[in-house]
Formats: structure tokens, C-alpha cells, sequence
């Protein structure tokens, strides 16, 4: 019964005549693949077949990144997480500029973090100015997007410690993994 639903949703939408973007989205139409126009608010009419829409929120948007583990200039283990805010402001752009802005946006924030880590000795770095030099970095290019805030969630400098397991080396020493006890 639901494919038959489905199946009557997906005609009634592809025949469908108007498109309804809300206030808090902006959307774009493309007509036979050539022309656009940007959508604002409102009810708009679409050719079927021949326009294609795309409709995104442009409220704020919340990434938090991956824990990212560092060694400063002076070989200092830093542990960092982040988040980043950002809403769009021209959709047309966005989709002329950027594929996946998500990830897009993710990758250079974490590299402008890792950069700035790698240059810097520790009693020079601190969460302020992480944070003010990936926020200069986001908005020196205009992808239609407006970065709201960038804010680390954690910040720590460890100590690591890496244990390489080789089967001989133990055995060297006395220990063979292999048995139980």
C-alpha cells in the first residue's frame, strides 16, 4: 500500500506546477539546463520536465569537527575539537563554488588549524588565536556562505605515548605474546 503512495506522490510532484519556498530558505531554478533564477520566500511557477529546483535552509548550520592530534613547532602534543557555524547567503554562488560545502568547509578549517599548530611554538598558541586565524582563513574567499562562529571545544596538550609491537622484540626480552597463561 505505501509503494502504491509513493508511486502516486512521485506523479502529482512531477506534474506539479509550483514550487513553495519558505522564508527561511532560498532556492534556485534552472530552466532547460541554461537559465537561473534565485528564489526567494514565496510561491514560484515551474515548467515540469523542463525547470529544475533546488531549495536550502539558510539558517544557521553547526559542523563539529574531528579530534585532530598535532605536534606544535617546538614538538609539543596538542589535541584539538572544534565546531563551526555558518548560514548561506547566496545560494547560487554556493552551487557555482562549492560540491560539498560541508566536508569542503571541514577540510579547511582542519588544515588552517593543523597549519597553524605546525608553525607555531606551544607558548604561542591558544584557542583565540586558532580561532581568529580559521575564521580569517574561511571568509577570505566568498563561497555565498557566512561564517558565523568558530569555537574550539577542546583544547589539550598531551603527552603520547606509541608502543610499536614487533613479536621478536618481545621475545627478546623474555615475553612471548603467543602464550597463555
Amino acid at each position: 500500500m505505501n509503494q502504491i503512495k509513493e508511486f502516486f506522490e512521485y506523479i502529482f510532484n512531477s506534474i506539479k506546477i509550483w514550487i513553495i519556498v519558505q522564508p527561511w530558505e532560498q532556492g534556485i531554478r534552472v530552466r532547460r539546463g541554461k537559465q537561473i533564477k534565485k528564489l526567494n520566500g514565496g510561491i514560484y511557477f515551474r515548467i515540469p520536465y523542463l525547470d529544475s529546483v533546488y531549495i536550502q535552509e539558510t539558517r544557521l548550520r553547526v559542523i563539529t569537527l574531528n579530534i585532530q592530534t598535532l605536534m606544535s613547532k617546538d614538538t609539543k602534543t596538542i589535541t584539538i575539537n572544534s565546531s563551526l557555524g555558518y548560514s548561506i547567503t547566496n545560494l547560487e554562488l554556493l552551487y557555482r563554488t562549492l560540491f560539498h560545502p560541508e566536508a569542503t568547509i571541514s577540510n579547511m578549517a582542519m588544515s588552517e588549524i593543523s597549519d597553524f599548530i605546525f608553525k607555531n611554538n606551544l607558548e604561542n598558541i591558544n584557542p583565540a588565536k586558532i580561532e581568529k586565524s580559521v575564521l580569517d582563513k574561511l571568509n577570505a574567499e566568498n563561497y555565498g556562505l557566512k561564517f558565523e562562529y568558530f569555537r574550539l571545544t577542546n583544547f589539550a596538550v598531551v603527552k603520547t605515548f606509541r608502543l610499536i609491537q614487533d613479536n621478536q622484540t618481545w621475545v627478546d626480552n623474555g615475553l612471548d605474546m603467543n602464550n597463555k597463561k
